[in-house]
């Protein structure tokens, strides 16, 4: 009887070097979610901040599987992939009081992008894959250029731990900081006078 990678070609030279395998993030994902929890209320101390030491395995971690990509795909970027892998092993040894990139809501809300609207050649910038050769393509655009297009699986990691666009390096996580201040900001801003004009009221009753 023939195995599954027989029976689905997925053992045949052409299907290894068409769709390479992505290296496993469940090590990654795991210390992204201790180092960032989805409620940072529930941490032992409010103003806790990760150990030094988890912080800097979660760069490392996401390093090792970058240079797993670079070694197993041909397709990929090595000058890309090289300064992303440079830049986390860097953040490794010296590693941040806080990771302050996005967050899953976030992600989440990026733009999706439409198999059909990119061109035949184009292709992820991390991975090197050609877009329409992934038989379940999920790409993603990115605000700070139109043509910032990756797939989901490999820019989710890097924003999640540092919140920068890999090809440009624009702070998309402090944008977002900033986006939610002013909205803060204009909150309190809408709230303030009709407190001013209870108070009035209050003189003349």
């Amino acid at each position: 009887m023939a195995s599954y990678e027989t029976e689905h070609a997925t053992d045949s030279p052409s299907h290894a070097q068409s769709h390479p395998r992505r290296p496993d993030l469940s090590s990654f994902l795991s210390l992204i979610v201790e180092i960032t929890p989805d409620r940072p209320e529930s941490r032992a101390r409010a103003d806790a901040v990760p150990l030094p030491e988890d912080v800097s395995a979660a760069y490392r971690s996401l390093a090792e599987a970058f240079q797993l990509m670079q070694r197993d795909n041909e397709n990929a970027d090595s000058d890309l992939l090289g300064d992303l892998i440079e830049t986390l092993m860097s953040s490794a040894e010296h590693p941040p009081r806080e990771v302050k990139g996005v967050d899953e809501e976030y992600i989440a809300a990026l733009d999706r992008v439409n198999i059909k609207t990119v061109g035949k050649d184009a292709d992820c910038p991390i991975c090197g894959n050609p877009f329409v050769e992934d038989p379940h393509p999920l790409l993603v655009r990115l605000p700070c250029h139109s043509t910032h297009i990756f797939d989901l699986e490999c820019v989710r990691p890097w924003l999640l731990l540092n919140g920068t666009c890999p090809l440009d390096r624009v702070d998309l996580a402090q944008r977002e900081r900033d986006r939610k201040q002013r909205l803060l900001d204009d909150i309190k801003k809408d709230a303030a006078p009709e407190d001013e004009e209870e108070e009035w009221d209050g003189l003349y009753a």
